[in-house]
């Protein structure tokens, strides 16, 4: 199936938006988003970045489910 998905983030303060249009199953969307992210974490030298939304088909907010595949670390939990 074709979807839509946004990414929302904020590194040190920059707000960013990234999307696209990919074919994938329903059940893969949240690892996909997932592999984005840290995708766009490693280009980016690994600064602290907060996830803010991950919206599919613009429609549905995904984090929660994407947050549980990795240890993708939220301003409120940083380890020290």
């Amino acid at each position: 199936m074709r979807v839509n998905i946004q990414i929302h983030y904020n590194i040190e303060g920059s707000r960013g938006l990234t999307r696209g249009e990919f074919n994938l199953r329903e059940q893969d969307i949240p690892k996909f988003a997932y592999d984005w992210i840290e995708r766009i974490k490693r280009e980016t030298g690994y600064r602290k970045t907060i996830i803010e939304k991950v919206i599919v088909d613009n429609d549905k907010d995904i984090k929660e489910e994407v947050m549980k595949i990795g240890d993708i670390i939220s301003e409120d939990n940083l380890p020290f």
